[in-house]
């Protein structure tokens, strides 16, 4: 028997089971028990995530969730959502349980307050999304690879992440300094409450970087036995550094993990990354860029990011 259940009918979603689902459909250091689905679905300051489950003789087969968002443009703040883990259980993917689940989340997402969500889609589903789910394909999410600089910033903390330092007045005071650059577009608000609540993500490993002009996160990675610093956030101090060059910062980072080469994606209006660009056809998992609007003032051809980076989404 199959069972789709809403979200409202639901207040204490059966997160073990879709933390199993997700681990074997998405392999994931994260999805080793059920704090990761608890912190992201239940303790996001901006409010609870919209998610919906399928079971089937007592078996979770599909699964899919968004989660609250605040971009600002130069009108303020809007209330967004960001699209994650799509699942559908092998030998269950014709029965059109993300069809379903999906347009039930897009009916609620409105009466919280959302103007539109963003996502990332691999090239084998991005068709689907854009011809069966209205969204609409921005496009490939660049990727670049961070050759080490000759020079390093002088004078960089690196400060390992962890729920000391998130607490402290040292990184709130910090925190005040990261959402003052002007906006063109649309770019991802990181408060004080909305930046402790994302660097705080279970079964991770961040560090943060404070230069004179930027703040940066970061994570280690590695290919193969090479190590690599893999760039999740660039963040201006404050409007008069929007513009400030980030190669010595980026050869300080990578000396700090001593990676042999760095890995950066998305886009950064206000911060910009000099690197090579690999072919598509020799990246992991290509990813594009994808919108969706909830309200008929937001024009979803017309929404345009000024940040979209691994901080942003889920890969990290």
């Amino acid at each position: 028997m199959s069972a789709d259940v809403p979200a409202a009918d639901q207040p204490e979603p059966d997160l073990a089971a879709s933390t199993h689902l997700l681990a074997a459909e998405l392999p994931d250091s994260r999805f080793v028990d059920d704090r990761y689905l608890r912190w992201l679905y239940a303790e996001n300051p901006l409010g609870p995530a919209i998610q919906r489950s399928t079971d089937e003789d007592g078996l979770r087969v599909a699964h899919y969730a968004i989660v609250p968002q605040s971009y600002r443009d130069g009108n303020g703040p809007v209330a967004t959502a960001f699209s994650l883990n799509a699942v559908v259980r092998d030998g269950h993917q014709r029965a059109g349980h993300f069809r379903t689940n999906g347009l039930s989340i897009y009916e609620e997402a409105p009466s919280r307050g959302m103007k539109f969500v963003v996502g990332v889609a691999n090239e084998k589903s991005t068709g689907a999304v854009v011809k069966y789910m209205g969204w609409r394909l921005v496009g490939p999410l660049p990727v670049r690879v961070l050759h080490p600089a000759r020079r390093a910033e002088p004078g960089v903390r690196h400060i390992p992440l962890d729920g000391a330092v998130l607490a402290s007045d040292w990184f709130a005071d910090l925190a005040d300094e990261l959402d003052d650059h002007p906006a063109e577009g649309l770019t991802n608000r990181y408060d004080l409450a909305s930046l402790r609540w994302r660097l705080a993500c279970p079964h991770t490993n961040y560090h943060l970087h404070v230069g004179e002009h930027i703040v940066a996160v970061s994570t280690r990675s590695a290919l193969g036995p090479v190590p690599a610093a893999v760039i999740l956030k660039l963040l201006p101090r404050g409007a008069a550094s929007s513009g400030a060059p980030t190669s010595t910062l980026v050869g300080a980072i990578l000396r700090h993990h001593r990676a042999g080469f760095g890995v950066y994606a998305g886009f950064n209006r206000h911060l910009k990354v000099r690197g090579v660009q690999p072919p598509r056809r020799v990246q992991p998992s290509p990813l594009n860029l994808i919108v969706r609007s909830f309200d008929p003032e937001w024009d979803q051809d017309r929404i345009e990011l000024d940040t979209f980076e691994f901080l942003d989404m889920d890969a990290y």
